[in-house]
């Protein structure tokens, strides 16, 4: 059986090593958050059924 090997290995230099340092103390970057505009809660379980069924 052959099996393969990854090996992750991170090398810093001065300059990305000062980027990483300001990316992880800047903490005012804001997730943008969206809430999906065509929603439709379905509570019928034949209407489930139908959903997952196949064919």
């Amino acid at each position: 059986m052959a099996t393969k090997s990854f090996t992750t290995d991170l090398r810093f230099n001065r300059k990305s090593a000062t980027g990483l340092i300001k990316a992880l103390k800047s903490s005012d970057r804001k997730v943008k958050r969206s809430t999906p505009t065509k929603v439709k809660e379905i509570k019928d379980q034949e209407s489930i059924r139908m959903m997952f069924s196949k064919g």
